[in-house]
């Protein structure tokens, strides 16, 4: 059986907005690196976080929990939206209630549009 791909995150800064490219699998082995990129991000000021997650092959529920956490801490005024998610993730993310807590968008100019946001220079 051929191991699945280990997960990157691209970090792409647009002015306030920052979009994370997630590519490969998102499970127990990854969650280190993307519980550290949270915790520094919920220092900074960011108006709009996209989690582009159209190359990502799979996500464990640990993951989508550091996701969840990010988005519901009290003090934040950051929009998060999930864009490009695969039906294959999909089913999880509606399994779980997660619809209800984070907004997903086929783009991120679909989710810019839906949220009032114009591009950052």
């Amino acid at each position: 059986m051929k191991p699945a791909p280990r997960l990157t995150v691209e970090e792409i800064r647009e002015g306030r907005d920052r979009t994370l490219k997630l590519q490969g699998t998102a499970d127990i082995l990854g969650l280190p690196t993307l519980q550290d990129l949270f915790a520094r991000l919920s220092k900074e000021d960011i108006r709009l976080l996209a989690i582009d997650l159209s190359a990502t092959g799979f996500i464990n529920s640990p993951v989508w929990a550091v996701i969840t956490l990010y988005a519901r801490r009290p003090s934040n005024p950051t929009q998060v939206a999930i864009v490009g998610m695969p039906d294959r993730i999909r089913g999880s993310f509606e399994m779980m209630g997660l619809q209800r807590e984070l907004r997903t968008y086929p783009t991120l100019a679909a989710a810019r549009r839906d949220l009032g946001l114009q591009a950052e220079e």
